[in-house]
C-alpha cells in the first residue's frame, strides 16, 4: 500500500488536506450516493477523494468528489451529472454543493513537512506546519482551535523520523516483535490522543 491521496478541506481562503477525523464512520459514507467505487490507483485505495469546505450558512459541504463507479452508469447527486475527469480516484468529477450533518471534530493541515513522511496511508497530524481543529454540530461549524503548537510539540518530542527502509520493516513488524511503528512508541502515541482523538485512520 502507498501514502493515499488526502481529502481536501477548503480554510480561510487556503486549501488544507483532512489528517484526522473523530468520527470516521459518521463523516462521509459515499454509497449513500449510490456509488459503488473501486481502487483505481494505489494511491487512493477507497476509489474517492473529496473537496469540503463550509456554504455561506456556514454548514459543512461537499464540494468535489472524484470517484468512479466500477465502470457503471454513475448516478446524478442533487440533480448533477459527474463529468469525465481524471484522476488517482477514477474516471469521474462531481462539482456540487452538498450539504453534510456530521457531528464532531476534524484535524486539518497543510505546510508537508518531508522529513515526517510515511510509505503507508494517511500522513500524520504532527507532519504539518499548520494544524486546525474545525468541530461542528450537525454540520454547523462551531468552532475552530488552532493545533499548530500542538503539532510542533509532537515533532520536538518524538524520535526523528526512520528512513524508508526501516518504515518498511517496521509497518511489516520485522523487527524483533516490538509493537513500534514509525519510530513512535505506544506510551507516546497515548500521550498526545488529546491530538488525534480515538480517530481510526482509514488505512
Amino acid at each position: 500500500m502507498r501514502a493515499q491521496f488526502f481529502d481536501g478541506f477548503d480554510f480561510a481562503h487556503f486549501k488544507y488536506s483532512i489528517v484526522a477525523i473523530e468520527h470516521p464512520e459518521q463523516f462521509f459514507n459515499i454509497e449513500s450516493f449510490g456509488l459503488h467505487p473501486i481502487m483505481y490507483n494505489e494511491a487512493c485505495l477507497r476509489g474517492y477523494t473529496c473537496v469540503f469546505g463550509f456554504n455561506d450558512d456556514k454548514q459543512l459541504t461537499l464540494f468535489k468528489l472524484l470517484t468512479n463507479n466500477n465502470g457503471m452508469e454513475p448516478p446524478a447527486i442533487d440533480g448533477i451529472a459527474p463529468v469525465a475527469f481524471n484522476s488517482p480516484a477514477g474516471d469521474l468529477k462531481y462539482e456540487l454543493q452538498h450539504p453534510l450533518d456530521y457531528t464532531g471534530s476534524i484535524l486539518i493541515g497543510n505546510g508537508f513537512i518531508d522529513s515526517y513522511f510515511v510509505p503507508f496511508g494517511f500522513q500524520l497530524p504532527h507532519a504539518f506546519k499548520k494544524v486546525f481543529e474545525l468541530t461542528f454540530h450537525n454540520g454547523l461549524f462551531v468552532h475552530v482551535e488552532n493545533r499548530t503548537d500542538d503539532a510542533l510539540r509532537l515533532r520536538i518530542e518524538y524520535e526523528e523520523p526512520v528512513n524508508a527502509k526501516k518504515k518498511m520493516q517496521i509497518k511489516l513488524g520485522n523487527i524483533m516483535g516490538k509493537t513500534k511503528e514509525y519510530g513512535f512508541d505506544d506510551d507516546t502515541i497515548a500521550e498526545y490522543m488529546d491530538l488525534s482523538y480515538d480517530t481510526k485512520y482509514m488505512f
